[in-house]
């Protein structure tokens, strides 16, 4: 039963055991009574109690208020998967009508939850870099002849970062002519988010040198991305975080990465980690860097690169499709990795999760290379970890090894886990050595639900070694991709369809 809305009955009782109360002298004992009773009526609201006629709404045969939306408080969990909805009470209300709605495509809301509660408050799930919509109204109370109002109240609402300026297609199409004429504000270290119209076409014509700046280069709209052309040679430049969100990215002009860290970082970047009061060398680009929900397209050198010697602390891609074309009829190929850090640089934690990474055909280049290493800042207390979750691997470093360094094999301070992939004529036979580049069991290793199809047959028993793969859960069917040379990677295998392993996207047809 709906339970908020009797609160006028319960502050009338309230109020009126407060002059009783007063009235008869009782400030100590009888106060605290009050206080715990008031307390314990008040938390009913939250928590919902039996129908009682004492607690019945004076606001009768009438037609309901509606709830301002400045007083409807949106709030997110810790780890950003749930919103909790709370408001004021509506006198003699039967309940409340909730919904949500994902409105990041205007024309096409998408309905999240609906809810009819009796308490003032609603949970649902929480999407990052999302546009919604909060609908809400006080319900009908046929026991109070209460009627509901016509329309709910409406709150829009958004979980992006704050934008920090727009690029609009139709004044600047070319990125570099917009950073040339706006350059980035000095002493700024907050993230600063440059928007992108969805749909629309842009090209970066030379290089935009971010410096030490935390950017994010992103479309506000997950499901109509931006499109960017790399002319030859042109990059991003960065020695701070950098966070390229739903953009499809076309890298055929060009022989160059996307994003190269830079030949002149500054100097205060060594003094972020130090150990013994002694500098290691290395500049620390503490903020992460990421691709999320990307669309790369014919990439014949790589994603990322470096020009100094970098700790990366973080390097993300997440809910991307990266293709990678070295085909001979491809212009502008390269030998170099898709993560290419084969200056002086590593990555403290690599992440791939919910991705998809294939090549046009057989590639005979690592996927990714290090050239620098933990154990020179610290040989106990720097980690390295390589994870891979939930992805689909195709016809990348085909016969060859998948890690394109030795300079960590081997180290009890390395963590690697490869979970839930779909691993097809990736790096060698053994797949798991052609990543670790020694058999040891040194290494901290979890696998879990992984396939590994390699030459036409199931390889899962050659992954049982030294720091493989002695989980007993992988999946031996073929995983028959559907249609791979038009980059349709949906599994047809039983096992992959039962599990759904690999990128989840290709689950998703709708």
């Amino acid at each position: 039963m709906m339970v908020c809305r009797r609160l006028a009955g319960i502050h009338d009782m309230q109020m009126g055991c407060l002059r009783i109360s007063r009235a008869r002298g009782f400030v100590g004992v009888a106060a605290t009574a009050v206080a715990s009773t008031a307390l314990l009526l008040l938390s009913a609201c939250a928590e919902g109690y039996d129908e009682d006629a004492a607690f019945t709404s004076s606001v009768r045969n009438a037609t309901l208020a509606t709830v301002n939306a400045d007083e409807i408080v949106v709030s997110s969990s810790t780890d950003g998967s749930t919103f909790t909805f709370t408001w004021p009470v509506v006198h003699g209300a039967g309940g409340y009508e909730v919904k949500l709605y994902n409105v990041s495509d205007p024309s096409h809301p998408l309905l999240v939850k609906a809810d009819t509660v009796d308490a003032c408050k609603a949970t649902a799930s929480r999407e990052d870099d999302t546009n919604y919509m909060l609908s809400l109204r006080a319900l009908s109370n046929a026991a109070l002849n209460n009627t509901a109002p016509d329309t709910p109240t409406q709150k829009a609402f958004t979980t992006f970062t704050p934008t920090f300026a727009a690029i609009p297609a139709a004044q600047y199409s070319d990125l570099k002519a917009y950073f040339d004429a706006n350059p980035l504000p000095e002493g700024n270290h907050d993230m600063l988010c440059f928007d992108l119209d969805g749909g629309a076409d842009y090209k970066l014509s030379g290089d935009v040198d971010f410096g030490g700046h935390n950017v994010t280069i992103r479309c506000t709209s997950k499901g109509n991305h931006a499109k960017l052309t790399l002319e030859q040679g042109a990059k991003f430049i960065t020695f701070g975080g950098l966070v390229i969100k739903y953009l499809d990215i076309d890298c055929s002009q060009t022989n160059k990465t996307i994003v190269e860290l830079s030949e002149t970082p500054d100097d205060s970047l060594k003094t972020q980690i130090m150990y013994d009061g002694k500098e290691s060398g290395y500049y620390f680009i503490m903020e992460p860097i990421v691709f999320q929900s990307c669309n790369i397209k014919k990439v014949g050198a790589s994603i990322i690169a470096d020009k100094a010697k970098y700790d990366v602390r973080s390097l993300t891609v997440n809910d991307c499709v990266v293709e990678v074309d070295r085909t001979a009829s491809a212009t502008n190929v390269t030998s170099d990795a898709v993560i290419n850090l084969k200056t002086a640089s590593f990555v403290s934690d690599l992440l791939l999760k919910n991705s998809t990474f294939y090549a046009v055909e057989h590639t005979n280049s690592a996927f990714f290379v290090y050239n620098g290493r933990p154990k020179e800042i610290d040989a106990n207390a720097e980690l390295q970890k390589v994870t891979f979750t939930g992805c689909t691997f195709y016809q990348l470093s085909y016969s060859t090894n998948f890690r394109g360094d030795t300079r960590t094999q081997g180290q009890k301070t390395n963590y690697f886990t490869v979970e839930r992939c779909i691993i097809v004529d990736c790096g060698k036979k053994n797949f798991v050595n052609s990543l670790l580049r020694q058999l040891s069991t040194a290494p901290t290793v979890s696998y879990y639900k992984n396939t590994y199809w390699w030459n036409g047959e199931d390889v899962s028993e050659a992954q049982v070694c030294d720091g493989g793969d002695h989980s007993g859960t992988a999946l031996t069917t073929d995983p028959a991709f559907r249609d791979p040379a038009n980059s349709d990677f949906t599994p047809t295998g039983a096992q992959q369809i039962a599990e759904k392993t690999g990128d989840p996207r290709w689950y998703n047809e709708n």
